[in-house]
């Protein structure tokens, strides 16, 4: 008869811990094979997004930064799949699909990234970069540069220049000036980055901007005053209440800023007309000087008082900041957009 014997409680403690010797050594293993698969996959993915960025840049060659160094594009993954627009044209996608931008390290997310094309030492170099690594506030102001023949004008991401950080800077007339928006014609319209002087909007209390004196001042004296004002290009100017600016319009070479543009300057996703309070928030625009918009509200003007707009009486004496739209002809021919760096005009 034979004898039936068991484990032992040593013995299946013995094999337990070897069982937790052998996964503590072949786990980190099999985790480390992972990550680097996952990590593999991801190279991938980037490698195919910045062939399609190629592809898409050398077909829609208008999107491309003019050819200064350090001169920067920013495409959106959404260009490439779904299509964007592009100069008001709208641009069809398909250069990646869904699957391209399904993240391999979280298959339940999406890239949420842009490349970046960089002009520098007369090549164009592409880097994929993850929106979630940088703030909202420093890509908002990014800028495009566009090629229209032979000259390069600068872009917005959506033809308006927003935050803190916009990149906007341009020399006109040996002053600074600011970017604000780039018309479809491929005009921009500047606003000087200072005020130029303090004056009242009209003594008499005018508040339609074509019968007062700040626009005698400005679109005279101060117009003739300016190096490059032939660069101006004489626009229609919305000077009506600022609920309803274009009810009223006036062609005029010199203007101010207009409530719309103080708004739109604004990257605060909480700031529009019934809530212009947070405008001031991520705006290139706000200053501590009090200063005249070109609308009114009843009888009274719109100033921005430390970024808040807010009324005053015509006859008031504040600070006025000129803006001028400056003619499609006219080519970026140096600089780079920083207040150190402003982009030169010719």
């Amino acid at each position: 008869m034979m004898n039936k014997k068991g484990f032992t409680l040593i013995e299946l403690i013995a094999v337990i811990v070897i069982l937790a010797l052998i996964a503590l050594i072949v786990f980190p293993s099999i985790n480390s094979v992972i990550k680097d698969s996952k990590e593999k996959a991801y190279n991938e993915q980037i490698a195919t997004i910045i062939k399609a960025t190629k592809q898409f840049s050398y077909e829609h060659s208008e999107i491309l930064p003019a050819e200064i160094d350090n001169s920067e594009v920013s495409v959106q993954l959404s260009c490439l799949t779904t299509g964007c627009e592009i100069n008001g044209k709208q641009i069809k996608g398909g250069y990646i699909n869904d699957d391209d931008i399904k993240d391999p390290r979280n298959t339940n997310k999406n890239l949420n990234g842009f490349v970046k094309i960089t002009y520098n030492k007369n090549q164009y170099h592409y880097e994929y970069k993850d929106s979630t690594a940088t703030s909202t506030k420093n890509t908002v102001g990014q800028t495009l540069l566009k090629k229209v023949s032979n000259k390069a004008v600068l872009k917005a991401n959506d033809n308006i220049y927003k935050g803190t950080n916009a990149g906007n800077y341009i020399n006109f007339s040996g002053s600074t000036w600011r970017i604000l928006k780039i018309n479809s014609d491929n005009t921009i319209i500047i606003v000087k980055n200072t005020p130029a002087i303090k004056l009242a909007y009209d003594n008499s209390g005018a508040v339609a901007f074509d019968k007062s004196s700040i626009n005698t001042y400005l679109n005279n004296t101060y117009y003739n005053s300016l190096s490059q004002k032939n660069y101006i290009k004489p626009v229609i100017q919305c000077i009506g209440p600022w609920e309803n600016a274009c009810s009223q319009t006036y062609t005029a070479n010199v203007g101010l800023l207009s409530t719309e543009e103080y708004i739109n300057a604004s990257s605060d996703q909480s700031c529009n007309i019934t809530n212009y309070g947070a405008c001031a928030n991520e705006n290139f625009l706000t200053t501590n000087e009090m200063e005249y918009t070109m609308n009114y509200n009843g009888n009274q003007i719109v100033a921005i008082n430390n970024g808040v707009l807010t009324t005053v009486n015509p006859n008031t004496v504040l600070s006025i900041r000129p803006v001028v739209t400056l003619k499609d002809s006219v080519k970026i021919t140096g600089g780079d957009g920083s207040n150190t760096n402003p982009y030169l005009i010719g």
